[in-house]
């Protein structure tokens, strides 16, 4: 995880095409997989809204692999306002929790999260080109990072019992 993070963050625009096709792949998967689910539980209510909504991640799957330079732009654009509603809704969970004692960590959590989706949409789509491949890069590199910390952590502690 850790050589994929670093490379990723090497060759941002090589991995936010790779993320790119990943993602538009799995949107296309999902949909078969969801069209199969509704034609098996047919005699359920909700078929037709099942069956539609299958069809719909495959058209979406097929238009993001058809155009990845534009999959590219979306999935940015997406993932911006994702990042940025999560952060209203984490300020919001905050001063819902307010009298816990680590409600401030909430608070900062989702002022960071604002802060950083703004600043994805605002410049977009300037930035579409490297963001995505960057992000994944880091986000590799830490999880490589613990899954070799956390097991030493516990094996240090474990010989001390």
């Amino acid at each position: 995880m850790i050589v994929l993070g670093i490379a990723a963050i090497a060759e941002p625009f090589i991995a936010t095409v790779a993320v790119a096709r990943v993602l538009s792949w799995t949107f296309f998967f999902v949909g078969i997989v969801r069209t199969i689910y509704a034609f098996q539980s047919r005699r359920q209510r909700g078929f037709w809204l099942k069956l539609l909504i299958g069809i719909v991640y495959i058209i979406v799957g097929i238009m993001l692999l058809s155009n990845i330079f534009g999959a590219t732009l979306t999935l940015t654009l997406a993932f911006g306002w994702v990042i940025l509603v999560q952060g209203i809704f984490e300020v919001i969970a905050a001063f819902q929790v307010r009298p816990d004692p680590q409600w401030g960590w909430m608070l900062f959590s989702g002022i960071i999260a604002i802060i950083l989706g703004i600043l994805i949409l605002y410049r977009w789509p300037i930035d579409a080109v490297w963001l995505l491949g960057t992000f994944t890069g880091i986000s590799f590199l830490f999880s490589g990072a613990w899954m070799i910390i956390v097991p030493w952590a516990i094996s240090k502690h474990l010989s001390r019992i």
